[in-house]
């Protein structure tokens, strides 16, 4: 089983999405937390001269980051487990659509690279008939006068 493809590839994936989201949720929960306990702490204050604040803080703080990592690594461990099995098993309708796609893109940039190319003879015989034209009126010559 260890050996098979679509099990390396779920497994790389599964411990891919737990450690991001695991690492994201760690700070998530340290950050709302330690929020959450210096707000519990504020009734204390009065009695314990504000220490009670900081002290809450931290409490809450370590609470948070053990739930907030478990909650995120369990949730990436699940998503990205069945994002890698699903991706391994519809591989090769991904390369084809890939290829097809690059083939689209790869033909599109040549009808441009023509159009391109024949954008830029035009203003080359624009820019041409425009300073034959502004060298006809230096010396006063007119197109009726050319006939």
């Amino acid at each position: 089983m260890v050996s098979q493809k679509s099990f390396q590839m779920t497994a790389a994936s599964a411990t891919a999405g737990a450690v991001t989201l695991g690492a994201s949720g760690a700070a998530t929960g340290a950050m709302t937390g330690g929020l959450a306990g210096a707000v519990a702490g504020l009734p204390l204050a009065l009695f314990t001269f504000g220490l009670s604040i900081p002290a809450v803080a931290a409490v809450g703080g370590a609470a948070g980051l053990v739930l907030g990592t478990a909650a995120g690594a369990t949730t990436g461990f699940l998503g990205g487990g069945a994002a890698g099995y699903c991706v391994y098993q519809k591989k090769d309708e991904i390369r084809r659509a890939v290829s097809s796609t690059y083939i689209k893109a790869s033909s599109g940039a040549e009808l441009i690279k023509g159009g391109e190319i024949k954008s830029a003879e035009y203003a080359k015989d624009a820019v041409v008939a425009a300073k034959a034209r502004l060298a006809r009126a230096g010396t006063g010559e007119t197109a009726e006068n050319m006939d």
